[in-house]
């Protein structure tokens, strides 16, 4: 499937991380997107935790922020990302039963993981996006200390209206064993997705 032919003729990445102007206080929004010259743009921004030790890597339509990754016992990482659409994104409906179905196949045959909870519903704040929780059980323990170790994601996936075989998601991972799982990730994981805007113009 091709993108649409805007995305083709002139495109570049831009990097959004300019929301706030210099020596302004608080967070600063950061994204992937694609503009041409012609002033139109597609591209999803969010705010990341307002916190120390955040480390980031861009990699074409790609960001990937990262704390602690070199720890397999209590890391996180954001990921925004373009994507191609599996499914329409009208009727939400059927995109929302589209990413359960493709999440439920992906892992069924897993060495690694196992599904403990899945979630996935229509977003609240913005109706051509879907919004999920995925927390996955690793099959082997930690082997230090035998604690169970788990992958635990919140994510919003968007398909654009305009753009319609495109979109764009953002993803908030926690890693952790069982002492070194932060109790505020779910509130933490909230306020980035809540954060999350999408440009289709």
């Amino acid at each position: 499937m091709k993108f649409p032919a805007f995305l083709i003729a002139a495109p570049f990445i831009f990097n959004m991380a300019v929301a706030n102007a210099a020596g302004e206080d608080g967070p600063k929004s950061v994204g992937v997107g694609i503009a041409d010259n012609n002033g139109s743009s597609i591209g999803l921004k969010f705010t990341p935790p307002d916190e120390k030790g955040w480390t980031s890597k861009r990699s074409g339509l790609s960001l990937t922020l990262s704390k602690d990754a070199s720890s397999d016992s209590g890391s996180k990482e954001i990921e925004a990302y373009m994507i191609r659409l599996d499914s329409p994104v009208s009727p939400i409906s059927n995109y929302v039963e589209t990413i359960k179905s493709n999440l439920l196949s992906g892992y069924a045959s897993s060495k690694k993981f196992k599904i403990s909870a899945l979630e996935v519903a229509e977003d609240p704040k913005e109706s051509r996006c879907a919004r999920g929780h995925l927390l996955l059980e690793a099959i082997q323990p930690d082997q230090a200390n035998q604690e169970k170790k788990w992958s635990e994601q919140y994510f919003l996936s968007c398909g654009l209206l305009k753009h319609k075989t495109v979109g764009f998601e953002l993803r908030y991972y926690h890693r952790y064993a069982d002492s070194k799982k932060d109790l505020q990730f779910a509130e933490e994981a909230r306020r980035v997705l809540d954060s999350a805007t999408i440009e289709d113009n």
